[in-house]
């Protein structure tokens, strides 16, 4: 690996890290920010530039459209005791060991650049790890988001279709908006 593959996937590795042991939104969105463009910086040494840039920006679009529903909520989690950082971080540092040690089995299966595989890998455990700690739509969202991109990744060293980019894109929007509509769902019950 040399430095144009490992600053990105350090971009992943911290923007997960921020993602799992920070759990208010403001965290959440720079987390997400540093991911989407640890995402663009790798495939935009694939795809060309313009595909990249479509996933960096449907991303953050995604993030924004999921903290401005925390915004109007008014509220932000609180942060959680030191205990729960600490067992998420540890749950985290074993998810980055975990995509190391599949790497090599992984390369051999699957036909993909070694850095984007490495930042597929730690995308998708991570985006599992926040899926199987959380019961909150709002981390549930950004948890599927996180293994949406891990997908995205390993796939554009597969394909490089201009119409699958685009569906993947609806589908990063739609998990937004459903999120969003989850989060507000019980204010609006409220309202009526």
């Amino acid at each position: 690996m040399n430095i144009q593959t490992i600053i990105p996937v350090l971009f992943l590795v911290a923007g997960s890290f921020i993602l799992i042991l920070f759990l208010g939104w403001r965290y959440t969105l720079l987390g997400l920010a540093l991911q989407y463009l640890g995402v663009f910086w790798l495939i935009a040494q694939t795809l060309p530039v313009g595909l990249a840039a479509v996933k960096l920006i449907v991303g953050w679009m995604a993030g924004a459209i999921l903290a401005s529903s925390q915004v109007s909520l008014g509220e932000d989690l609180p942060f959680s005791d030191l205990a729960g950082r600490i067992f998420r971080g540890f749950v985290m540092i074993f998810g980055v060991i975990v995509a190391y040690s599949i790497l090599p089995a992984a390369e051999a299966w699957i036909p993909v650049e070694g850095s984007l595989l490495t930042g597929g890998l730690i995308l998708l455990i991570s985006g599992l790890i926040q899926l199987g700690l959380t019961g909150n739509p709002f981390r549930l969202s950004v948890g599927l988001l996180t293994f949406l991109a891990g997908f995205e990744m390993i796939y554009a060293g597969l394909v490089s279709s201009v119409l699958v980019v685009g569906l993947l894109g609806l589908i990063n929007l739609g998990i937004g908006l459903a999120g969003s509509y989850f989060i507000l769902s019980s204010t609006l019950e409220e309202a009526i």
